[in-house]
């Protein structure tokens, strides 16, 4: 009914508005960039009318309902001079304003809007963090989660329909995938950030990496002159079901935060640090159908986590032409804990057979650490510029472990001879050094931007199993240790176009990457060498067919490599019965991406879009039904093919309401080369409604009600189950909005984790994840000094720091 009814209010908004004269335009600078936001006044010159409103985020804007006249439109934005031009209206006009910079410089504005949370044009999605009322308080995993379209599953981060993307801290992929990136993401606070974009075509200047385009998240950092900061400090209370588990209900996590800036006329420094300590619940289930049992596996993990990251920043203006400046990133990350795995077997009656139970315990420590040294050297006022990166990171992880198996009868005796114990020691340590030059040339028909990357990778990864007999004797297991080395050096060049003429707007660019990798098995005393060069292309045509009206079409191509740990062939034991392993032949898969898309007033857009994965890999789980192991490896074996429509939606149909409806259908059909495996296909949908209600006037009392569905889909090579989730938020300001208390429930009815069927091997088997998400938190925050912007120096291992486990 909600759907139906948004539906009919736009046809009657859009109905009423087609029967009116109509004055729209654009506002630009003098280098042809849009001036987003900017406040435009309208007077009527012959009836004294006068009508305010503020261009969208590309620089558009439009008055409607207007009469025949004559009339005078205006707009001053700070840092330009103002401008105003007279017009005599007849019929629906379109006019382009052109701003000068100002030579002046202005004391201190204070800024009392607020950005909407949600931005969509055909380039990217902007979700303001800092206006979302879910999402304050949180970490930046769940912010992620709150951005429409975007799905955290299974340590997975996705788009609706379209396949996973790779994540940005600052335009430089995070070294992390898997569950260390969500541990990484949940270590940063939400009050560090300013927005998250969603990249949906990245030009040849990024790096070729994602599959459905590229995540930024971008912190905040305040430009305004003198000291600013801002202060947080948030609980949250795990709501499970049932609420006492291992003997208590007393899942917590407590955060806070700061973030310090300072600002001068030639020095920018920033530094911010976050504390984190919890106790939460993680874990899946595992349904395995052999032909004459089923197996039920349960794992949870009980853990506390001591965390602490840390980032510090200096730029430096040599100058009026030339900065320098350098940023570090760190932290330390401690889980204690364990796991317990429980597993009854079930004969063909339904009837108890066994049940194996496992304990294991485990200490891993993540210490990273990552510095930046950067560069801008601008050579004249017309925009031509040099930007130089170099870069340092390193990713140390060890773990220690202690396993203990055993299986019991239905009577609860345990046999005697099932009993199996292992201790083991693992480690893994990634150095990346990379270098990079961008250069930006203006000409008269686009800009050309031109540049070229050198990476070094090498990553030494162990793990050493011993059995356990006795009390402490340990003897080292040969067949499940493993030690392996693996190095890539890649090189890559690029050059891209960016450019407008009247009302066609085009970006076109080409990357090309050479890359040679070597991995060496200690173990087995194999060497794998690979050696591949790729090409890259990127291109994006626009149409602007009126001040309401555009159309876009985009092309690119990208690429999946994997991540470290999956190449190592090493062993990682679950249960006696059950392992995981990696995979030294693992290949990149690659991503064709086409969508034709419209765009009306920034309202509604519109897309039709086409997604093609060429040797595409995945964790495919292999039960044995003559020895009942069970085992995971990655492999490439799959082609898919995603076509889809979607729709977003944002209206303000009240002054105290803002909303955005986005809806996803799309068709995939997977193929699999393996003669185990079967080829699927099947539609899919997803919904999505986000809504903020303001209570007052100055907007210092709100409320948000955001609610998405995803129905069944395919999820590589099985079937998904529907899941949903509702997130309800309140959030009051005071002491001149500086003070900020915000309460939070969030996945209401404990709904949002997906469930995926496979066939493999002819055995059907249902993995579960559990998704513990749902919790009420309250957080609040203070925030000091100037008003914070965003920015951050662009650094040069994007690709690289994306791709460690």
């Amino acid at each position: 009914m909600k759907y139906i009814f948004t539906s009919i209010l736009f046809i009657l908004i859009y109905s009423n508005l087609s029967a009116q004269l109509k004055l729209g335009g654009t506002i630009n600078t003098l280098a042809k960039r849009p001036v987003g936001f900017a406040p435009v006044n309208l007077k009527g010159l012959d009836n004294n009318s006068d009508k305010n409103l503020q261009a969208d985020s590309t620089g558009h804007f439009s008055f409607n309902n207007l009469t025949a006249g004559k009339y005078l439109v205006s707009t001053s934005v700070l840092g330009y001079v103002p401008a105003q031009l007279k017009l005599t209206l007849t019929r629906d006009t379109a006019v382009n304003i052109i701003l000068a910079i100002t030579n002046t410089q202005l004391s201190e504005v204070t800024i009392t809007s607020s950005k909407p949370v949600i931005e969509n044009n055909t380039e990217k999605l902007v979700y303001n963090v800092s206006s979302s009322i879910t999402a304050n308080g949180g970490d930046a995993l769940a912010a992620l989660s709150k951005v429409p379209g975007i799905r955290v599953n299974n340590n997975e981060i996705s788009i609706a329909g379209k396949g996973m993307v790779r994540v940005m801290v600052n335009d430089r992929l995070i070294q992390l995938a898997g569950e260390d990136l969500t541990r990484f993401l949940k270590s940063m606070s939400a009050n560090q950030i300013s927005k998250i974009e969603l990249i949906k075509n990245p030009s040849a200047s990024y790096d070729a990496e994602g599959n459905a385009g590229l995540i930024n998240i971008t912190t905040k950092q305040s430009k305004k002159q003198g000291l600013s900061g801002n202060v947080q400090l948030s609980d949250k209370q795990w709501l499970h079901s049932p609420a006492n588990v291992f003997g208590t209900s007393n899942y917590w996590m407590l955060n806070s935060s700061a973030n310090l800036n300072y600002n001068s006329k030639k020095l920018s420094a920033y530094a911010s640090l976050n504390v984190n300590g919890d106790h939460e619940l993680e874990g899946f289930e595992t349904d395995v159908f052999y032909p004459k049992q089923t197996w039920k596996q349960t794992d949870t993990g009980n853990y506390r986590l001591h965390e602490y990251s840390y980032v510090l920043g200096l730029d430096y203006k040599l100058s009026p032409k030339a900065t320098i400046g350098f940023n570090y990133l760190g932290g330390t990350t401690t889980y204690d804990g364990s796991d317990h795995v429980n597993n009854p077997v079930y004969n063909q009656s339904s009837q108890l057979d066994s049940t194996l139970r496992t304990f294991a315990t485990y200490h891993p420590i993540a210490i990273s650490n990552s510095i930046n040294l950067h560069s801008v050297i601008k050579f004249d006022t017309t925009g031509k510029k040099l930007s130089l990166n170099a870069d340092y990171f390193n990713y140390y992880r060890t773990d220690r472990s202690d396993f203990e198996s055993n299986t019991y009868l239905p009577d609860g005796s345990a046999i005697p001879t099932s009993n199996t114990r292992y201790h083991d020691n693992n480690k893994q340590n990634i150095n990346v050094y990379t270098f990079k030059a961008d250069a930006e040339i203006p000409t008269a028909f686009a800009k050309l931007a031109f540049g070229g990357k050198l990476s070094f990778i090498d990553t030494y990864s162990n793990a050493f199993y011993y059995n356990r007999t006795g009390v402490n004797t340990l003897t080292y297991n040969t067949n499940l240790s493993n030690e392996f080395d693996y190095k890539e050096n890649t090189q890559s060049a690029y050059f891209n176009l960016d450019g407008e003429k009247k009302k066609w707007k085009y970006q076109a660019g080409l990357r090309g990457e050479l890359t040679q990798t070597t991995g060496y098995s200690y173990t087995l005393n194999t060497t794998n060498v690979n050696k591949y060069f790729r090409l890259f292309p990127s291109v994006l045509i626009g149409y602007q067919v009126d001040t309401a009206d555009s159309f876009a079409l985009t092309f690119g191509r990208r690429i999946n490599r994997p991540v470290f740990w999956n190449l190592n062939p090493f062993k990682s034991l679950y249960t006696a019965y059950s392992y995981g392993e990696g995979n030294p032949f693992l290949q990149p898969e690659y991503n064709t991406n086409i969508e034709l898309s419209h765009t009306y007033k920034n309202i509604l857009t519109s897309g039709l879009f086409l997604n093609i994965t060429d040797n595409g890999f995945y964790n495919v789980t292999v039960a044995s039904a003559d020895t009942n192991l069970v085992y995971t490896i990655p492999l490439n074996f799959i082609k898919t093919y995603r076509v889809g429509i979607s729709e977003s939606l944002t209206l303000h149909p009240f002054e105290w309401l803002d909303n955005n409806e986005q809806v996803t259908a799309y068709h995939t059909s997977a193929h699999s080369n393996l003669p185990y495996i079967n080829s699927i296909k099947g539609y899919g949908l997803y919904l999505a409604t986000n809504n903020t209600i303001y209570f007052n006037k100055d907007k210092t009392f709100a409320s948000a009600v955001n609610f998405w569905y995803q129905f069944p889909e395919i999820d590589h090579i099985g079937r998904a189950d529907a899941y949903y989730k509702l997130d309800v938020g309140f959030s009051a300001m005071a002491l001149q909005k500086k003070l900020n208390i915000s309460l939070n429930l969030n996945d209401a009815f404990r709904s949002s984790a997906n469930a995926v069927t496979t066939t493999v091997n002819g055995i059907r088997e249902k993995f579960t994840n559990f998704q513990l998400n749902r919790f009420v938190q309250l957080a609040v925050s203070y925030r000091f000094g100037k008003e914070a912007n965003t920015g951050k120096a662009d650094t040069g291992n994007a690709d690289e720091r994306g791709r460690a486990h």
